[in-house]
């Protein structure tokens, strides 16, 4: 039962936040708060040296946020300093074409940038993003400092049209430029990239990309320090090669700041476990015993991960075919020990129409739908 104190009161944001789990802020049925007044900001953290522990921070200090719809379509989102004001804002991507007609293969989405004006995320695209044409189907927004300047970019994956005959697309960079614009870049690799992650992996201070293909293997994209990356196949096992793996991240388990490779897919559909890499200490995955997370029965496909306080929290869904992308749970899995259990498990559509979640984040000791419809919050 909520105190009295909670009712009937009109709070500032600061005063909201302090007074969150007092009026009934946890729970794995409440939708944590996404909108607030004018006086709400999120001051950014300084970029970390991985992706996922950017996102991974904005997450942290932001909470479930409501998002635009298009990101429910495409799923690519992500935070960060972008019009370099000391606040958190937004990155999106839409996706327009229609994957069961082929006539609409040539129907790139388009790629938005919002501010937080007066509690309410606004595109405010035009002052910093000329090109806005980005990938035909994207799937992933990380962010990192690519080329060094002490701003955040952007880095898509993208998979094209996905429908047979899968030909593929090349992933979008968008580098942040000294006059604080960005530069749209399309790079020159195709493959069906379903996932990417960021970390400095070869020690020159350029982060640099894990991306899986299904078309070959998840392999690595070395930062050349100009612009652009160099295809590496050497760092991460040869027997990954025609598996079904869509789910990668960097993130450093161990806390030697060499950063350990999770790689999820289809196991119930498929036949690869969730895994985690160990890195050698050199940025290579190919030497070191790989470590199998234990499976989660009836959620066969890792859709994102957590890693806080020495445990897994993984977003799964259902990959069997008579019901895919048809139910979502959150497994926890303690580490190094692997003990698993089930957190959150929910079946039927959320409020966003969808029935699956695409992406969770630690907040304040518990884990959140990066979406505020999702209204999913759970205790570490």
């Amino acid at each position: 039962m909520k105190s009295n104190i909670c009712q009937g009161l009109t709070f500032t944001a600061w005063a909201l936040a302090i007074l969150l789990s007092a009026c009934g802020g946890g729970g794995s049925s409440t939708a944590p708060i996404s909108s607030s007044p004018a006086t709400v900001s999120y001051p950014a953290a300084a970029l970390l040296g991985s992706s996922y522990e950017n996102s991974a921070k904005a997450g942290e200090i932001m909470g479930s946020q409501s998002l635009p719809n298009e990101v429910r379509g495409g799923n690519a989102v992500a935070f960060g300093d972008f019009f370099h004001d000391g606040n958190y804002s937004m990155v999106t991507h839409s996706l327009v074409y229609n994957p069961a007609d082929p006539s609409t293969s040539k129907k790139y989405g388009a790629i938005h940038f919002w501010k937080l004006i007066n509690g309410t995320w606004t595109d405010s695209t035009s002052s910093i993003l000329a090109n806005t044409v980005g990938c035909l189907h994207p799937r992933k927004a990380i962010v990192a400092d690519f080329n060094r300047t002490g701003r955040p970019s952007i880095f898509f994956a993208c998979h094209g049209f996905d429908a047979s005959p899968f030909p593929g697309e090349s992933p979008h960079l968008l580098l942040s430029q000294a006059d604080g614009t960005y530069k749209n870049v399309t790079l020159p690799f195709t493959g069906f990239f379903h996932s990417a992650s960021a970390a400095d992996l070869n020690g020159d201070g350029y982060p640099d990309v894990v991306v899986t293909d299904n078309f070959s293997r998840p392999y690595v994209l070395l930062n050349n320090q100009s612009g652009g990356f160099t295809a590496d196949l050497t760092r991460i096992p040869a027997s990954t090669a025609g598996q079904p793996i869509f789910t990668a991240e960097l993130i450093d388990v161990y806390g030697t700041a060499k950063y350990a490779l999770f790689l999820g897919g289809h196991e119930q559909s498929g036949s690869w476990p969730a895994t985690l890499f160990p890195n050698d200490g050199s940025g290579s995955f190919v030497s070191t015993k790989p470590v199998i997370l234990p499976s989660l029965s009836g959620y066969g496909f890792p859709t994102d991960v957590v890693f806080k306080n020495s445990t897994f929290y993984i977003a799964r869904t259902i990959d069997a075919s008579s019901n895919f992308y048809g139910g979502a749970a959150i497994q926890k899995v303690t580490f190094p020990t692997l003990t698993s259990s089930n957190l959150y498990q929910h079946s039927g559509s959320y409020s966003s129409g969808t029935q699956w979640i695409n992406w969770i984040i630690p907040n304040n000791g518990k884990i959140l739908s990066k979406d505020s419809l999702y209204g999913v919050s759970v205790p570490q």
